[in-house]
């Protein structure tokens, strides 16, 4: 006879799938007939945008737009210009058969960039970009194994607890940010918009019902020419923006979020007042996976004293943790840039090479700075500074990075950097658990109890109660009933009553 357990289940969604892809993509461009040629490359720009994510028969399709813009030291050393370049790109995801009730979710970056001038009127950039796909799919956990009302009394159990981590609730939602920002007084007053990269960075998230509010800080580098300068000027604005998620859940004990940026508009406009603002106009998508604590009870074992009982035993694995952890990278490095350095004019950084061990997480910061020479004239140089630090917890995944703090002074031949990187990750941790689904009774070989001794006298050594009870024929509640247990049973004799 075989005896199946009930289940009180609760609705979640489990991780199907988790890819890292990278691909690199080039584009060429020409010099505009109204610029002129190119001496020396000082930086490269570049981002993302995320057109699509579709669920395809074998995987999931990301498509997008790159953009980069490249600013050049002209022949003549006595100016600065640009040229910008534009992508596509598509990344296919493998996963086999997909249902409509899958969640796909990406993080797209820009990891590196280079660039070569083919000619003085022509440039080739390549840009490395890197794709981490998390697909989720619902499914019911079950949290609690119970014994139908027509097999009580022919087993017992061994019920065990675990704390468990189950993701809730995987959502996202579309939103815009419109923001003027005026350009500070005292600096060159921007005549031309060279490029703007944006960057949102959630700090809080809170339950209310059953849905979140959603606050952080979106950060944007903006570089400019202006006609007062002969070298780019660099603008850094920030403005707070907040959103209301329904995700239809009304307990959440952690939740991650990630922002991608869709499309972006910039101009250049003039204010009532006469001072120059920038108008931004910044569409994205928030993907969101909610967590809560959940307690399981389950079945690891079972035995009947009337006769042998055979248990189909289920292995897998639960989330007992998942935590959203923050680690700040800091360095002070003096590099050397080859040339006297009369005044540092502008820095362009970007951040790659994020990696995590078990008790580290590291980054690379890539800085082309433009400088003025003793010489009178401008140039350029790149290098990169590494960071890392202590984890609070092993990281599981990395999240997000944003270079926090910046500072530069020249030194002649050297520039004296400090730089300070944000990172956030998730750490996570898992139990193997060993869950009874049935039990399967053999009849035909019934127990005469009455054959068996009623008392019997054991020492105890690292053997638990339960398997006491499991080897003579009785339950963990006789044997308490029957022993004073409460300073322990190792090294005891115990007496051991047969089951009536």
């Amino acid at each position: 006879m075989e005896i199946s357990f009930e289940n009180k289940s609760v609705r979640a969604y489990r991780e199907i799938s988790h890819q890292v892809k990278r691909v690199q993509e080039s584009a060429e461009s020409v010099v505009p007939d109204t610029n002129d040629d190119i001496g020396k490359i000082a930086t490269v720009q570049s981002w993302a945008l995320l057109k699509s994510k579709d669920l395809t028969g074998r995987g999931v399709t990301v498509t997008g737009e790159l953009n980069a813009v490249l600013l050049y030291i002209t022949e003549n050393e006595g100016a600065v210009s640009f040229v910008r370049l534009t992508k596509s790109f598509e990344m296919e995801y493998e996963m086999g058969e997909t249902d409509p009730e899958t969640v796909a979710q990406i993080n797209l970056a820009v990891t590196n960039t280079e660039a070569r001038v083919l000619n003085p009127r022509k440039v080739s950039v390549t840009m490395e970009l890197t794709g981490e796909l998390s697909c989720y799919r619902p499914e019911t956990v079950a949290v609690e194994t119970l014994l139908p009302d027509e097999a009580a009394g022919q087993l017992h159990l061994k019920q065990e607890t675990a704390e468990a981590v189950v993701t809730n609730a995987v959502c996202e939602k579309t939103f815009a940010v419109n923001e003027q920002f005026t350009f500070p007084a005292g600096k060159p007053v921007p005549a031309q918009l060279v490029s703007q990269t944006a960057d949102f960075c959630v700090t809080e998230t809170e339950l209310v019902g059953s849905r979140i509010i959603l606050k952080g800080t979106v950060n944007l580098a903006v570089c400019a020419l202006s006609n007062e300068v002969n070298y780019p000027v660099r603008t850094e604005f920030s403005a707070p923006f907040s959103q209301l998620v329904d995700i239809g859940e009304e307990s959440m004990d952690g939740c991650s979020a990630v922002v991608q940026l869709t499309s972006a508009y910039y101009d250049l406009i003039e204010t009532i007042s006469g001072e120059k603002a920038l108008d931004a106009e910044l569409h994205a998508v928030v993907q969101m996976v909610s967590r809560r604590k959940q307690s399981v009870r389950y079945v690891s074992d079972a035995y009947s004293n009337r006769m042998p009982a055979q248990c189909s035993v289920q292995s897998g694995q639960i989330c007992t943790a998942a935590d959203l952890l923050r680690a700040k990278l800091s360095a002070d490095e003096r590099v050397s840039i080859g040339e006297d350095c009369a005044d540092v004019l502008s820095v362009f950084s970007s951040l790659s090479q994020l990696s995590a061990s078990r008790t580290k997480v590291s980054a690379a910061v890539t800085l082309d700075v433009l400088y003025r020479s003793k010489a009178g004239g401008l140039a350029a140089a790149r290098r990169s500074v590494s960071l890392e630090a202590e984890c609070l917890a092993p990281p599981s995944r990395l999240l997000s990075g944003r270079i926090s703090d910046l500072y530069l002074r020249p030194d002649g031949d050297t520039i004296d950097c400090h730089v300070s990187v944000d990172l956030s990750y998730l750490s996570s941790a898992s139990q193997e658990l060993g869950r009874v689904m049935s039990v399967t009774l053999d009849e035909e070989t019934v127990c005469d109890l009455t054959e068996l001794p009623a008392l019997t006298l054991v020492r105890a050594s690292q053997e638990s109660l339960w398997e006491l009870a499991k080897r003579y024929h009785s339950s963990v509640e006789r044997i308490g009933a029957v022993n004073d247990l409460s300073t322990g049973s190792a090294g005891r004799l115990l007496l051991i009553p047969r089951e009536r």
